[in-house]
């Protein structure tokens, strides 16, 4: 045994031996092993500096590649300029000026719907429709055309349809036609594809009868603007515009690039067809005197933060709910604005889309209720008793109609321009739902409205007395003779 333990006891000896020795090998060979590690190092400094001066050298060719494209660009857009005006010059040539209408919202058709028809009736114009796409905040891509495609069909309205592809298909069909002069619904670039930019259509004269009868707030301002309802990109750029009343053009003096040279006093299209509207209800009563109550309520869609912050759908839609479902002696239609529902699918949008599709659902289930988009809604208008709204064009329009406004006004909105706040003269401004319950219990009971005769005073200064559609063609005559320089033979006619 105690043979056995030195044994042991020396082979651990000699290991220990081996493991020192082993260091001490290693330790000795160090500083050649620093010393190469640090000739590596400062290969591998040497290598990132010049991949620097590399990057900075990139960066430097970069920064001069994108200053020519920059020139590139802006130069290209000079002589796309240059190239549309003298296609303007060289247009007119013909006995009937073609005009093409793009229409890309059917709620707003009716303020072009008038003018068309004139023009189809007339011996000098030649009127050309047609649906295209749209998209809204929240929207997915370009939509809409077959929308509007089925509701022009169902008015009997003659139309092309473009409803998009690749890149340039819509421009293209355009450019085939050789319009003399094309009307877009709205001034706002981002709602239409971006082929019909303003920059795009430069090759034709550009008009515009605005799809609100009226702006009524003062609208935030841009970078290029103070006042995106009369000098947008489409406005500053535009042959024409036809505005509702002298306050409008004021306001175009006052804040367009051009000094409102462009804009022309006619009323509005819009006016005129809602002052004729037949009445007709979707909810399913008979028009009679001693049927339910019939309420509709407008919900804009600005529910988020940053705009005019009017919409207020996201704070009382079930507030709304309970009230119909707690009413059956009174029928509800809930009219969105059209941009409202895409808005849920957006990353700025309060409520979600599961929360919206949820109450829709819900809303439709009930007997008395019906929801209004993408139509005419004069008719419905006509046929209601009140309207519940928290803005914004429903504020002017509905009084057209001398019956109550009850506006659902949200705290912080935009202000009120000198226009808006003739137009608030006429409504009655509440700020919770419990207050426009009794007060449209009033109304629907019979107690007539104060504010009739302060309506129908403010919608005669506002609008005129109607018949825009031919003042239209008026201006539109004027301006194309004065260019075709026959001014005194077209006054004689």
């Amino acid at each position: 045994m105690a043979t056995v333990s030195v044994g042991r006891r020396a082979r651990r000896l000699r290991e220990r031996v081996g493991r020192t020795r082993v260091r001490i090998h290693r330790a000795l060979e160090l500083p050649a092993q620093v010393e190469a590690l640090d000739r590596h190092l400062t290969a591998i400094g040497s290598v990132v500096r010049a991949a620097h001066e590399d990057v900075d050298d990139l960066r430097s060719r970069l920064d001069a590649v994108t200053a020519t494209v920059d020139v590139t660009r802006a130069r290209t857009a000079e002589l796309q300029d240059s190239v549309h005006l003298v296609a303007r010059r060289t247009a007119l040539w013909r006995s009937r000026t073609r005009v093409l209408f793009l229409v890309h919202v059917l709620g707003s058709w009716s303020s072009c719907r008038a003018v068309v028809d004139a023009m189809a009736a007339s011996a000098d114009f030649a009127p050309i429709v047609a649906s295209i796409p749209h998209r809204f905040l929240g929207s997915a891509g370009l939509v809409g055309e077959e929308d509007v495609h089925r509701g022009l069909l169902e008015e009997g309205v003659p139309h092309l349809r473009f409803a998009g592809g690749d890149d340039g298909d819509i421009l293209q069909m355009i450019k085939a036609i050789e319009p003399d002069v094309i009307f877009r619904q709205s001034q706002w670039d981002a709602d239409l594809p971006d082929e019909l930019a303003t920059e795009r259509l430069g090759f034709a004269r550009t008009c515009l009868v605005p799809y609100e009868t009226m702006n009524i707030v003062e609208n935030v301002p841009d970078a290029r603007t103070r006042n995106t309802a009369v000098d947008s990109a489409y406005h500053r750029a535009a042959w024409l515009v036809f505005c509702a009343n002298e306050a409008v053009l004021e306001t175009a003096v006052r804040d367009g690039a051009r000094n409102g040279g462009q804009f022309r006093v006619v009323g509005h299209p819009k006016a005129d067809h809602l002052r004729s509207a037949v009445p007709r209800w979707p909810v399913g009563s008979a028009p009679d005197d001693d049927g339910p109550g019939r309420i509709v309520w407008s919900a804009h869609h600005t529910i988020a933060q940053g705009w005019t912050d009017f919409g207020l759908f996201h704070l009382v839609a079930d507030e709304m709910l309970a009230w119909a479902r707690e009413s059956d002696d009174t029928e509800f239609v809930f009219m969105p604005h059209p941009a409202l529902l895409p808005l849920p699918d957006s990353d700025v949008s309060p409520i979600s889309r599961a929360q919206f599709d949820r109450w829709m659902r819900t809303w439709r289930e009930l007997p008395n209720t019906a929801v209004l988009t993408e139509a005419d809604y004069g008719p419905t208008l006509a046929a209601s008793d009140l309207m519940v709204t928290d803005g914004l064009s429903m504020l002017v329009e509905y009084q057209l109609f001398e019956k109550p406004v009850l506006f659902l006004e949200r705290e912080g909105h935009r202000p009120f321009n000198t226009v808006g706040e003739q137009v608030v003269a006429g409504v009655h401004p509440v700020s919770r739902v419990d207050d426009v319950r009794r007060l449209a219990e009033k109304f629907l009971g019979g107690e007539p409205d104060p504010l009739r005769l302060r309506q129908r005073d403010i919608v005669q200064r506002l609008f005129g007395e109607g018949d825009s559609a031919a003042r239209i063609l008026d201006a539109l005559r004027r301006e194309l003779a004065r260019e075709r320089g026959d001014v005194e033979e077209r006054s004689r006619t």
